[in-house]
Order: C-alpha cells, then sequence, then structure tokens
C-alpha cells in the first residue's frame, strides 16, 4: 500500500467546489476563497508540492483553476482499503482489524477496532450503509 498525502488534503465539500473552477488565472487568495481553504495552503503545500502556476511580472502566483483541479485529483489519489484493513488516524496508514466489534447506529452497520501497531481504540470501518429514497 503506498503512503497517502494528508497535508493540504480538502474535505468532500471542497473536492466538489474544484470541479466548479474555471479554465482562467486565480490569484492564491481567489484560489482558496473559491475552493474553501486558507490562503497560507497555496504557499506552504500547494507549490512546493509541483502545483501548477505561473508567475507574472511582478513574481505573483497565478494559478490555472482547471489545471489546479486536475493536478489536485492526481496527487491526492483516494486511498483504498482492503476488507480486513481500516485507516489509524495516529500511524497515518491502513492497518489490519483486530479484535472487531459489530456496532449499529441507524442505518449504518460499522466495526470498531484496535490498532495494532499503535494501541489505539475505536478505530472505525464502515461496513454496510443503507441510503435513504431522498439521499443523492
Amino acid at each position: 500500500m503506498t503512503q497517502s498525502i494528508l497535508k493540504g488534503r480538502l474535505d468532500g465539500k471542497q473536492r466538489n467546489k474544484l470541479k466548479g473552477l474555471f479554465d482562467m488565472m486565480y490569484s492564491p487568495r481567489e484560489l482558496a476563497e473559491e475552493v474553501g481553504f486558507h490562503i497560507d495552503q497555496v504557499y506552504a503545500v500547494y507549490v512546493p508540492m509541483g502545483c501548477p502556476h505561473e508567475r507574472d511580472k511582478k513574481n505573483h502566483i497565478l494559478i490555472n483553476g482547471e489545471a489546479f483541479a486536475e493536478w489536485y485529483s492526481k496527487v491526492y489519489v483516494k486511498t483504498k482499503m482492503a476488507q480486513d484493513e481500516t485507516f489509524c488516524l495516529t500511524c497515518k496508514k491502513g492497518v489490519k482489524i483486530i479484535n472487531p466489534k459489530e456496532h449499529r447506529n441507524k442505518d449504518i452497520v460499522f466495526l470498531l477496532s484496535d490498532c495494532p501497531v499503535c494501541g489505539r481504540h475505536n478505530l472505525t470501518k464502515i461496513i454496510d450503509k443503507k441510503r435513504r429514497v431522498d439521499d443523492f
């Protein structure tokens, strides 16, 4: 399993906003406001990681919206866990499920387990989720 990049990762709402970026040049402030993250993330995370950008005559950074969205989807690939794995927030990687206990909460069935590496408790793995008719 490859190590996933956690620094600079966007949540679901922010990733959906990436789809609405235009084929135009954004300043880091405009991009941050449009997507919903802090401007410092552009300078501290994305540019050092190789985000496609240009500099104007005054050395200001400009980022193409569509190119940024495409770059983000290639760099921050969704990690797939095996059936017998869950993600440990302490170790920052997928670990084997040990001593699973099944729980139910309304329409969600999930397993709780402990991390075999660091001992963190209550690692969660959703195993069944029934969607309601009005969920899209």
